[in-house]
């Protein structure tokens, strides 16, 4: 594969796929949303808001990490399954995949850039919707409120945040295997719409005998070991640990690998 091919392929992909992952990216700040709605319409919510102090400043935050670090691996998660349904099936089903297939570059090459690609979207728009919720509700918290400072309060703003790194890291794996899995889903069915409902019955299955430990990974340690406090224990919070992100990474991979296998022995008419 060329330098040129390569750069026509990557325009290819980020003309086809730019608004929808702008969309992708903004779908993921929806608690973000539901917040500034309640703040606007809400008397009392933009009262509580310019009452804020730098002492409890750090409990929002908890409270923004916690319910963001939610969102991302219950609901988050059928967003980016939904998004990542199309990677590949819809050029299969309309035959534009017959374009590529016309320049010298390889099969496996194909999906291997489509797969890359599309990873690095939806895993980046997961890890970083987590530091960039963070970073809205201090700023709108540090103007909006009279009593927080922006020197009194940077401190909890900076130890929330550097934890909320190891949040980023469990919740983009989780992408990772979720968007693995869909991508096979989008080679193997060639209608969208049948990769979609696989996707959605693979997702209800991972949660029906995993999820409770997707949850306790990520945040529940975190609450129960918080001493009874209005706030969460950020030592417990997303704590890394080797084997299941191993594991996880293995998943990835091997899915990956399927769908290499089916899409190298896929009728192309």
């Amino acid at each position: 594969m060329t330098k040129s091919i390569m750069k026509a392929m990557l325009w290819k992909e980020w003309r086809e796929t730019r608004w929808k992952w702008l969309a992708f990216a903004l779908a993921f700040h929806i608690p973000l949303f539901i917040a500034g709605l309640m703040v606007t319409l809400r008397e009392s919510a933009r009262f509580d808001l310019y009452a804020l102090s730098d002492s409890v400043l750090s409990q929002v935050l908890e409270f923004a990490l916690v319910f963001q670090s939610g969102f991302l691996i219950t609901a988050g998660l059928f967003l980016l399954a939904f998004f990542a349904v199309g990677s590949i099936g819809a050029e299969l089903d309309n035959r534009s995949m017959f374009f590529l297939f016309e320049r010298p570059v390889r099969r496996w090459q194909v999906l291997l850039f489509k797969y890359v690609v599309g990873a690095l979207q939806t895993t980046s728009c997961v890890g970083l919707s987590l530091l960039s919720t963070l970073t809205v509700v201090y700023l709108v918290t540090a103007a909006a409120a009279s009593n927080v400072t922006l020197a009194g309060s940077w401190g909890a703003y900076v130890l929330i945040v550097s934890n909320g790194l190891r949040g980023s890291v469990w919740t983009t794996i989780i992408a990772l295997m979720v968007y693995s899995a869909t991508f096979l889903f989008s080679v193997w069915f060639e209608k969208w719409w049948i990769a979609v409902i696989a996707g959605a019955v693979s997702l209800v299955l991972m949660f029906y005998y995993f999820g409770g430990n997707l949850i306790d990974w990520v945040i529940s340690r975190a609450a129960r070991t918080s001493g009874g406090d209005n706030g969460i224990n950020l030592e417990f919070y997303s704590r890394l640990e080797l084997l299941p992100i191993l594991a996880m990474l293995m998943v990835s991979a091997g899915l990956y690998f399927a769908s290499q296998y089916v899409f190298a022995r896929k009728e192309m008419r």
